[in-house]
């Protein structure tokens, strides 16, 4: 294959799939079970412990579903269906729990990444062996077990404590977790976490291990980041002097191995195409049928981590969007401010806003407005925005609102 004979397909088309691959264009159900239909289909969405106006993972649904409320994925998906398992795909996701096989077979200290091998190695030069044997033991006898309930091992030594813990409790829980000994199988109000024997949270079917060859890892991984981000970005092609194709972008996975794919257990497997201006892309080959889905009138909140910001190139060239979480930055280098989201109508982005959720007082702060320049605020915006408003309300559970100046003030501050 040629570059000249990859499919092609315009900014306009790609924008189109990226939305609808990402669930962005109609409400996916409501409650309880429109989380079950969603996270099946999207196969994971990832966890951030910030909550100003709930978790990252609270507008992940709020933007996908008719109805949600703040909590009610960690409600359902971990002590009452068992639905996800949580790992390290790039960064800390729930994963729909069908993929835990794969996962698990690469668990164990040659699959540990370099912080936590690191880590394991520091604790073992230090008789740490007994520590983590000690923790397993008590989480054996007891089920459930957080870190605060062995409060009685002391503060770790700096130099291998977790930076997640300074707790012996929460480096030796956390290092049994990554070794596939303990799962986490509660998320509690404050997002603390439960840990339990993986035997007693997966079926014996789940933890069976099987064994994949290097290519196939590569595609399984990259079939599942499509369920959730329909369009990976690879870069420039180009034909080196063997007439192979070549992308400018370095990625996990081999252009070669593409070709080799025929099919997937969910019908969706990955294809190469490009634009005009012959930057490459991996979609899924399922495209044209999600071109053909409409784009609904509903304002959406996008949070910081939601997949159809990941690639902020991507996010420019598609949108003209710009946008960076900015929590970790000083306050005199934030452009935008803390923790703000992006709004989305219509395929558009048309601003940011930021929230603050005040629980004493039920109170849901909404402020720091920044309209994008192109923008016009019509009556259509503002219906839509008010509605978007109730949800959000409804969302975390408010009884009053509080707006600042920067809000359009056509608004009937519902």
């Amino acid at each position: 294959m040629t570059i000249s004979e990859i499919p092609t397909l315009t900014h306009k088309e790609l924008k189109h799939v990226l939305l609808v691959g990402c669930n962005l264009h109609q409400y996916f159900g409501s409650g309880n079970e429109g989380i079950r239909t969603l996270i099946k289909a999207h196969g994971f969405v990832q966890l951030d412990p910030l909550s100003p106006a709930g978790r990252y993972h609270d507008y992940f649904f709020h933007a996908r579903l008719n109805e949600y409320s703040m909590g009610q994925f960690e409600q359902l998906a971990y002590l009452k269906d068992r639905l996800v398992f949580e790992t390290y795909f790039h960064n800390l996701n729930a994963i729909f729990i069908e993929h835990f096989p794969f996962f698990n077979s690469y668990t164990g200290k040659e699959h540990l990444g370099r912080y936590y091998s690191r880590l394991l190695k520091n604790l073992e030069q230090v008789g740490g062996s007994k520590l983590l044997d000690e923790v397993y033991s008590h989480v054996k006898v007891h089920g459930p077990t957080k870190s605060a309930d062995l409060a009685k091992l002391g503060k770790a030594d700096p130099k291998y404590a977790s930076w997640k813990s300074s707790r012996n409790s929460g480096t030796a829980l956390e290092l049994l977790w990554c070794l596939g000994k303990l799962a986490i199988v509660e998320r509690d109000n404050n997002f603390r976490k439960k840990y339990d024997l993986t035997e007693q949270y997966f079926t014996k079917e789940l933890l069976k291990k099987n064994k994949y060859s290097e290519e196939e890892r590569q595609l399984y991984r990259l079939k599942l980041k499509l369920r959730a981000f329909p369009i990976i970005p690879i870069g420039k092609l180009t034909v080196n002097k063997e007439g192979e194709i070549r992308s400018s972008k370095k990625q996990e996975f081999s252009l070669s191995s593409l070709q080799k794919i025929k099919k997937t257990h969910n019908g969706i497997f990955p294809i190469l195409t490009k634009d005009k201006d012959d930057l490459g892309y991996v979609i899924s080959s399922n495209w044209k049928e999600l071109s053909k889905d409409t784009l609904d009138s509903e304002m959406r909140v996008i949070g910081p981590l939601d997949p159809v910001i990941w690639e902020r190139d991507l996010l420019k060239r598609l949108f003209n969007f710009e946008y960076v979480w900015e929590v970790y930055k000083k306050v005199e280098d934030r452009v935008w401010g803390y923790y703000v989201y992006p709004l989305l109508y219509k395929g558009v982005f048309i601003g940011r806003l930021e929230a603050k959720y005040v629980k004493k007082t039920k109170v849901l702060e909404l402020f720091n407005f920044q309209k994008e320049k192109t923008i016009k605020i019509d009556e259509k915006i503002l219906d839509a925005f008010e509605r978007m408003i109730q949800r959000w309300k409804n969302m975390v559970g408010a009884e009053k609102l509080d707006y600042d100046s920067t809000l359009p003030n056509q608004l009937s501050h519902v």
